[in-house]
């Protein structure tokens, strides 16, 4: 069918005639006129979507492990320069021996310990904490550490440039791994909040060692001369300024030891507001005021500026606004199943040697024996003169043992009503499939941890039996078994919200997670 434009006569192309057959509103190439039909009431083409193009990195698995391998190599050997100038500092300490002038070994001395203290900082924070973190693989946790002070090793000679290289390398090896693709731009700012939190305070009384010693190397600053150097005795002048710069160093510390105390609410926390970002930037400033101290608080202010302005990813969302929720309901409490207090109301005394219905837990084999040899029968046999008897006798205490094993489950008598609480018990365990089985026993936990977690599991159904297992088995391969008793402890936080929590605490440190794990305790 041909379509003609009814201002200018144009016949209409195959493409824009199949659009005007879907009652699309197309209009003249040649005079721009919309087409109108009588009639027909033309709906406006759909406009296209342009999705975004993001650009990432990828990696095929050989290079990705070549990366892990050179970083390893290089976690290995990166503390030799630092370790080496330590040692040579320290050591050329005793050239005083050689020397009478008090003026020199002053000199000496004062060189030889601050260069020492210097690389003895930086040698301490890449073997304790970096170089561990490392070799675990939690490349997360030091995802700005390496770079940070190897940058401060590289002011002093050069020596942490084996560090800064590894840095990098690092921090290209988060960017690129497929474990990390699921984070947000958000995630990535938390990690760096949490790298820059934990070092800021220590980088900053380093680079106040650096700046006493280059102060005392360069000369400090006199309004009247470039610079001049401290000797003795003082010019006029000097005392002034030493004056004034002893004043900016004790505020550049006062700074420093803000942020170090601040630096425990900062880490547990994941959603921020103005304050703490204007709070952290104030302090930063403090910190600079003397040779720069406060540079990397000053940067984790700004960080957190931006993280005010952007905010948090999906889950990091829920998880926040779950915490900020008060608890309006009570600690969950052990409910007996209603077919027992049916049957226990029918029966107005219990007789005296049933005890009261507990959850029953399958046994195996060995524990069945095991419970056998620690509560023995208390009449295990009669003495029989006859040794004919004597068989068939331990033969009914065996039965009667089995019996006893099965009927002390029961808190009646009848017989109806024991078939009854039999079927329902047989039919609660049943539910208990092999796979969930199988993961119970697979768990690296004591057999009375497993009696209590098949206790809890017996009135679950089938659905959260499953959910629930995987939360817990979730739990134990991530995170230590002490935090686990501690969340399982929690009262008003269900298996639902375990892998919340592991979502949340697989971003911080041992400290940080004992931490938010004291946090949910006494909030939630």
């Amino acid at each position: 069918m041909i379509h003609v434009c009814t201002e200018c006569g144009y016949s209409f192309p195959k493409e824009l005639s199949s659009l005007i057959e879907q009652n699309i509103q197309v209009y003249c190439e040649r005079c721009g006129s919309p087409y109108s039909l009588k009639g027909v009431k033309f709906k406006p083409a759909p406009t296209p979507v342009l999705r975004k193009i993001s650009k990432t990195i990828a990696l095929s698995e050989k290079d990705f492990s070549n990366l892990n391998k050179l970083i390893q190599f290089l976690n290995k050997i990166s503390f030799l320069p630092v370790f080496i100038f330590t040692a040579i500092s320290f050591g050329l300490i005793f050239e005083v021996v050689f020397y009478s002038d008090w003026s020199v070994i002053t000199d000496i001395l004062f060189k030889r310990i601050f260069q020492g203290l210097i690389g003895l900082s930086i040698l301490i924070y890449e073997t304790e904490y970096i170089s561990p973190k490392v070799k675990e693989q939690k490349y997360n946790k030091v995802i700005l550490d390496s770079l940070c002070w190897g940058i401060l090793g590289c002011i002093l000679y050069g020596i942490g440039v084996i560090i800064l290289i590894k840095g990098i390398f690092i921090i290209f090896y988060v960017y690129t791994n497929k474990e990390n693709r699921q984070l947000k731009a958000y995630d990535y700012g938390l990690l760096v909040k949490n790298s820059l939190n934990y070092l800021s305070a220590k980088a900053g009384f380093v680079i106040i060692l650096m700046g006493i010693y280059g102060a005392y190397l360069s000369g400090i600053y006199l309004p009247s001369a470039n610079s001049v150097f401290i000797t003795f005795p003082y010019y006029i002048e000097i005392p002034i300024i030493l004056i004034i710069y002893s004043s900016l160093l004790v505020i550049a510390i006062v700074g420093l030891s803000i942020d170090n105390k601040l630096k425990n609410e900062i880490r547990i926390k994941q959603k921020f507001d103005l304050r703490d970002s204007l709070m952290t930037i104030f302090v930063g400033v403090m910190g600079m005021i003397f040779f720069a101290a406060g540079i990397f608080i000053f940067l984790k202010g700004v960080l957190l500026f931006f993280l005010y302005l952007a905010k948090p990813s999906g889950k990091l969302k829920k998880l926040v606004s779950y915490l900020e929720k008060k608890p309006s309901f009570s600690p969950q409490t052990y409910r007996e199943p209603e077919l027992t207090k049916k049957i226990m109301d029918k029966k107005k005394e219990p007789p005296e040697s049933v005890s009261l219905p507990i959850p029953v837990i399958p046994t195996t084999r060995e524990e069945v024996t095991s419970l056998k040899q620690e509560k023995p029968l208390e009449k295990e046999l009669n003495v029989v003169k006859e040794g004919g008897k004597l068989r068939t006798e331990r033969d009914d205490a065996k039965k009667e043992f089995k019996l006893k094993l099965h009927e002390s489950l029961l808190p009646v008598k009848s017989e109806k009503d024991k078939k009854l609480i039999k079927e329902y018990f047989s039919k609660i365990f049943a539910l208990l499939s092999k796979d969930l089985r199988q993961q119970i026993i697979d768990l690296k936990i004591s057999k009375k941890e497993k009696r209590e977690l098949l206790e809890e599991l017996a009135f679950l159904s089938e659905a959260d039996q499953v959910k629930y297992i995987e939360s817990l088995v979730d739990l134990y391969r991530k995170l230590p078994k002490k935090l686990i008793e501690k969340i399982r402890k929690l009262p008003n936080v269900k298996p639902k919200h375990y892998d919340k929590i592991v979502e949340q605490l697989k971003y911080m440190d041992s400290e940080e997670q004992i931490s938010f794990v004291q946090f949910l305790e006494e909030n939630a």
